[in-house]
């Protein structure tokens, strides 16, 4: 848990008492084929609204807008260009009328307000929820500061930023780098928690009782409450926790209950419903029967860009010289070249399972958010998300799980499937 600092040089990169950079909004751009999907690959809208609120509907694609921010996935000029206000109309018009956005991903927040606000006579603010988070300002753990002041004064700005007078869903966001037991959550193969009363479910702390575990977990109690008290103004229509750790989501989620008497509305995990981590699925019946959280969603299908044939950004923490993450790192790129091999890619092979729904305890899809840096990425998401979801021939499908299988006992082998990396990293304590 970060303390406040006391000037402004001080604060973490992203945090809300930061003067804001001014960007202008998007002059009009022009509007062409390539900005309208095909028909066939227009999602049906979701007739189901949260349980913590109804007027809250999630697309099964919601549209990752980390891509909006600064060298994250895209370079500055491109973050800068018309290509985010082409996205977002695209995006809309097929369907995808859930954003996923964060401070931390500067100027994520901004950018996407402005392309909104530009489109707003085709797509008026009903017609699209919108999903930020708060807690954290920078990559190191000290940039991550769970006050409940600060938290709304971030939620706060996100709302000027966005251009709306209410959010849909608020996350605090990475609570594992603020949580207090175990930190930081080791590397391992986390569905061994689930086993109850064993060595791992109690080195996780997912036993009864469910009580805070010091300073850490107070602050995300307060933190909490201080969102409940946005929602209770009408300002946040659900709020909930984002995590990569299984466990620490799980555990975290069981302790609101406990100690407020009522669930967590959402929550989100990343890079954990893959062909190379496929442990969300065992987690949804833990998340949302004893902890009664009302809403699961996955993010990154591609686990931020590993399972693809480029190996993802620099910054990945399977990158790092860590012999785990350098072992789970070069198994990737074995499974690149099977693929290659079985007349596909890795990114195809990753995208099949990933993007095949999940479902809850009672039915609810899990939502998946998928970050695009163009129109042909955001088309081929489609085109995926379609095929795999009854949109492909019998032969199709089966050549498709065929290989999946394969690259998945390729894993298996390499002793690297349902692994999960350390969180915060090494690098976050820098």
């Amino acid at each position: 848990m970060a303390i406040e600092a006391g000037s402004t040089s001080e604060l973490a990169p992203n945090h809300p008492d930061r003067p804001e950079e001014l960007i202008p909004p998007f002059p009009s751009v022009p509007d062409g084929p390539a900005d309208v999907m095909p028909a066939h690959l227009v999602l049906a809208p979701n007739p189901r609204g949260l349980p913590a609120d109804e007027r809250v509907r999630l697309p099964p694609v919601i549209l990752g807008c980390a891509p909006f921010g600064y060298g994250i996935y895209a370079p500055t000029d491109e973050v800068r260009s018309a290509m985010p206000l082409r996205l977002v109309r695209a995006a809309l018009r097929a369907g995808i009328t859930g954003f996923d956005t964060s401070p931390h991903y500067h100027p994520s927040e901004t950018i996407l307000g402005h392309a909104l606000g530009a489109v707003r006579a085709e797509f008026p603010r009903a017609s699209y929820a919108l999903i930020t988070k708060a807690g954290k300002y920078g990559a190191r753990v000290r940039d991550h500061v769970y006050d409940p002041a600060v938290v709304v004064r971030s939620v706060e700005r996100s709302l000027r930023r966005l251009q709306t007078d209410y959010l849909d869903v608020v996350y605090l966001h990475d609570v594992e780098f603020v949580a207090s037991a175990p930190f930081p959550v080791p590397a391992g193969h986390h569905v061994d928690a689930l086993q109850p009363a064993s060595t791992a479910s109690a080195a996780y702390h997912l036993d009864a009782p469910h009580v805070s575990l010091g300073a850490g977990d107070d602050a995300i109690l307060s933190c909490f409450a201080a969102l409940r008290g946005l929602q209770a103004a009408g300002k946040v229509r659900a709020i909930g926790l984002a995590a990569y750790p299984l466990p620490t989501l799980l555990r975290l989620s069981l302790l609101v209950l406990a100690a407020t008497g009522r669930p967590v509305d959402i929550v989100q995990s990343y890079a954990h419903h893959t062909v190379l981590t496929p442990t969300l699925a065992p987690f949804l019946d833990a998340l949302t029967g004893p902890a009664q959280v009302g809403q699961v969603v996955n993010a990154a299908p591609l686990a931020m860009g590993i399972l693809t044939t480029s190996g993802g950004p620099d910054w990945h923490p399977a990158r790092s010289a860590d012999a785990d993450a350098a072992r789970l790192f070069a198994a990737t790129r074995e499974a690149v070249k099977l693929a290659r091999e079985r007349g596909t890619s890795l990114e195809d092979v990753a995208i099949g399972f990933g993007y095949r729904t999940l479902r809850q305890l009672d039915a609810r899809p899990v939502p998946v958010v998928v970050g695009c840096t163009d129109l042909d990425q955001l088309r081929a998401t489609l085109e995926a998300y379609t095929a795999v979801n009854g949109g492909e021939g019998e032969e199709a499908a089966k050549k498709r799980k065929a290989v999946e299988e394969e690259v998945g006992e390729l894993f298996e082998q390499r002793g690297v499937r349902g692994w999960s990396w350390q969180s915060p990293g090494p690098a976050a304590f820098e």
